[in-house]
């Protein structure tokens, strides 16, 4: 039934083209046969990447304010000498980022245009994927069913020199148009969900040695759209801060005014970048973020200060809660280590100074006794034997990383006290190694197929977690020293 629910609601914001309310949604979903509480549909729309809020209760899906919206970019010399474009990450937020680019449709004049694939120098193919963060682009490089016979974990996730990319071919308008490195090519989503897109050449006005004149109209009206891209994506850095990827950036700051940077002579959020002496892709922790130019993006601002405010007298503000999936996991390890006392599981799964009473304490441990008998009945160990070592590893990076988050939550010290670099990346932390055990939870065989990225995954946040301990540890150290009175 939840996954059929499931289905359901991705349907909806999937295709929604026009604002709706929670009403509005819960209502469609009853009419589909899903009765949701207020509450659940709260949830979905929160947890769900196709939608956003946008005021006075309203919601709005990525096909609603993107379908029929125009976009553009320039034709780089290497997409110009391979004939065709690569839409690498030039076509963000406009289309879903979930799908593989080389999915995608292009189509001119009502006719659907035939892909082709190119090679590349690696330092473009990166330049071409730059908005999915130096975290990223690699992966969505490799991801390319072009590049299907190249393994990155055995490279330790670095590119080939050369690589080969999918995209639309331009031979036509190349070859029969003149169309050249540095013209434009325009484009508009017509579905959303299946990933149909239209384009638009346009050629640029030449003189006789060949270089772009920037004369006329269309040429004015890209130079304002970069102030008024500015303004919008100021405001929303102000309001929304870092939010949770560059996509949810870019989607914020085109809703503040869709009809003037939605243009057809519009300009692109990469030529914006490199010119921009305001703006520029930053670090921020282990990932990466539009930002202020030159300055560390902060874990704290006043898009989260209300709510990171906290009493520390308060236990009951931290609510530091173990989903049912790392509970599962915790199990599933206690029978491949083939354990016997469940009591020593509570020592591994909370962090050591989270205090339980003796009510609590009992409560948990008939919880933990239930999911067990579960597991435990259907449990095998030859055949979770691959997937134990993984689980294993990630399970004690686990431990470590959500007891220093609970250590930091609990402290006196307010989070600004904390160094802002360390802060973020400990979050981040926290956030991955929780979708990695969901991950191996929900779909242990997936995990046994890319243990070697796994590896490399784990060992690579190992690194960071150490990196960033000392620093967080010795805040609350000292604000503990700070506390300390002789009665």
């Amino acid at each position: 039934m939840q996954f059929s629910e499931d289905l359901a609601v991705d349907d909806f914001l999937r295709s929604r083209k026009t604002p709706f309310t929670l009403k509005d949604f819960t209502r469609e979903m009853s009419r589909k046969g899903f009765s949701l509480t207020q509450r659940e549909g709260e949830d979905y729309l929160a947890e769900s990447p196709y939608v956003s809020w946008i005021e006075d209760g309203k919601f709005i899906t990525r096909a609603a304010a993107f379908t029929g919206r125009f976009f553009s970019f320039t034709l780089t010399a290497e997409e110009f000498k391979n004939k065709m474009f690569v839409p690498g990450s030039r076509f963000m937020p406009f289309v879903d980022e979930m799908q593989n680019p080389a999915s995608w449709k292009f189509f001119y004049d009502g006719r659907e245009l035939p892909h082709r694939v190119g090679e590349f120098r690696k330092e473009t193919a990166l330049d071409l994927n730059v908005l999915y963060g130096e975290e990223y682009e690699v992966q969505y490089i490799a991801a390319d069913p072009a590049m299907s016979e190249y393994d990155l974990a055995d490279t330790d996730f670095e590119l080939p020199s050369i690589v080969k990319i999918t995209g639309c071919d331009l031979s036509r308008f190349i070859d029969g148009d003149g169309l050249r490195s540095g013209d434009r090519i325009v484009c508009r989503v017509l579905n959303w969900d299946k990933g149909e897109i239209e384009i638009f050449p346009q050629k640029r006005t030449r003189d006789q040695s060949g270089a772009i004149v920037q004369i006329g109209d269309a040429d004015s009206e890209r130079a304002a759209w970069g102030e008024a891209f500015e303004k919008a994506l100021i405001k929303v850095l102000e309001r929304e801060g870092p939010c949770a990827t560059i996509e949810e950036q870019l989607a914020f700051a085109f809703y503040e005014d869709l009809e003037t940077l939605c243009l057809f002579n519009c300009d692109s959020v990469e030529n914006y970048l490199m010119h921009s002496k305001k703006i520029a892709l930053e670090l921020f922790g282990v990932e990466t973020r539009l930002w202020y130019k030159g300055q560390d993006v902060p874990a704290v601002g006043t898009w989260n200060k209300g709510e990171m405010k906290k009493d520390p007298g308060d236990l009951g503000n931290l609510k530091f809660k173990i989903p049912e999936y790392i509970l599962d996991n915790f199990l599933r390890d206690f029978e491949f280590r083939k354990q016997k006392d469940l009591t020593l599981l509570l020592k591994t799964m909370f962090p050591e100074n989270f205090a339980l009473t003796p009510d609590e304490r009992r409560y948990v441990l008939l919880h933990i006794a239930g999911r067990h008998a579960i597991i435990a009945r259907k449990y095998n160990y030859f055949a979770d034997f691959p997937v134990g070592e993984i689980r294993n590893a990630a399970l004690d990076l686990y431990s470590r990383v959500s007891s220093l988050v609970y250590d930091v939550e609990s402290s006196s010290a307010n989070f600004d006290k904390f160094p802002q670099n360390e802060l973020v990346i400990l979050s981040q932390l926290f956030a991955h190694i929780n979708r990695i055990l969901e991950s191996i939870d929900s779909n242990p065989d997936a995990a046994v197929e890319d243990q070697a990225t796994l590896d490399l995954s784990l060992e690579g946040m190992e690194y960071n977690f150490e990196d960033i301990e000392g620093a967080l540890r010795g805040v609350i150290e000292s604000e503990k020293r700070n506390n300390f009175t002789i009665v």
